[in-house]
């Protein structure tokens, strides 16, 4: 309801449930004047005095008539030879409280369930996300220092020590894509006591790979294996859809000079350095 003041004029909006009898006038929030409450507002207290009344006195007929009946049930009940219903007769009042009590256990019961729930559910599911995680690294290391030696050389260079470390202590072998690498125009040339080996390794794919080593065989005609040499080259990565050329020297001895010797080129798949 509304209410106006007497000096200034300004309409305030006067909520009935915060007015009682005692409150008798009203201050103005804009000019600090008083005001006498006016009719309607007492006749509304009054009005609502009255329901309340009403209301409570309803409210205990009801009581009274659900306590008679009550009262009249547990006597009958009570005159039965049953031991289930041999009991004391309970109020209303003990009924409803022991309603509420129950509720509340109830409610308390499944407040505390739920907390176990949750903490109980929590733990595997991190557990198994930390597993996944580990397991997706580990499948996916070679792409993962590819990437890193692509994207950040500087930091990559700085920890390589140690990831090498790692890798070895848990015999962990970092592996190359040797599939996406092609191997072409690979000669290798005698020179006195060196032989010297050029060749190109090409990468076919779109992203960055890791760059493998280059093993060497040196097969006489009757299979004896007369030379075998590990071409490490200097870059890390090959970038992708590039190619990267290398030219090394091997120091070779042949005993026999009209031995045929037939030199092989392969890539190794298995790192445990990079």
């Amino acid at each position: 309801m509304h209410e106006t003041c007497k000096s200034c004029g300004t309409v305030f909006e006067v909520d009935e449930s915060n007015l009682t009898n005692n409150i008798k006038w009203l201050r103005c929030g804009v000019c600090n004047k008083k005001w006498i409450l006016s009719l309607n507002i007492k006749e509304n207290l009054v009005e609502k005095k009255s329901e309340i009344k009403d209301t409570t006195e309803k409210v205990k007929k009801e009581l009274a008539s659900i306590k008679s009946v009550v009262e009249d049930k547990t006597k009958s009940l009570a005159k039965k030879t049953n031991p289930v219903l041999d009991q004391k007769n309970k109020t209303v009042a003990e009924i409803a409280s022991e309603l509420s009590m129950s509720k509340v256990n109830e409610n308390n019961k499944n407040k505390t369930n739920n907390k176990k729930i949750k903490k109980f559910n929590l733990l595997p599911i991190l557990t198994i996300l930390l597993c996944l995680v580990f397991a997706l690294i580990v499948f996916f290391r070679s792409t993962l220092i590819a990437y890193s030696i692509f994207y950040f050389p500087y930091y990559s260079q700085i920890y390589t020590e140690k990831i090498n470390s790692l890798f070895t202590k848990i015999n962990l072998p970092i592996l190359t894509e040797v599939n996406n690498l092609n191997l072409i125009n690979f000669i290798a040339k005698v020179q006195q006591k060196e032989v010297r080996f050029t060749g190109t390794i090409k990468n076919i794919t779109s992203r960055p790979l890791l760059l493998p080593r280059i093993k060497i065989l040196g097969v006489r005609e009757d299979r004896k294996i007369i030379l075998e040499e590990i071409l490490i080259l200097e870059d890390k990565i090959i970038f992708p859809n590039s190619e990267i050329s290398f030219n090394k020297l091997v120091r070779f001895e042949i005993e026999n000079q009209n031995d045929n010797v037939t030199i092989k080129a392969k890539l190794l798949k298995k790192v445990f350095e990079y």
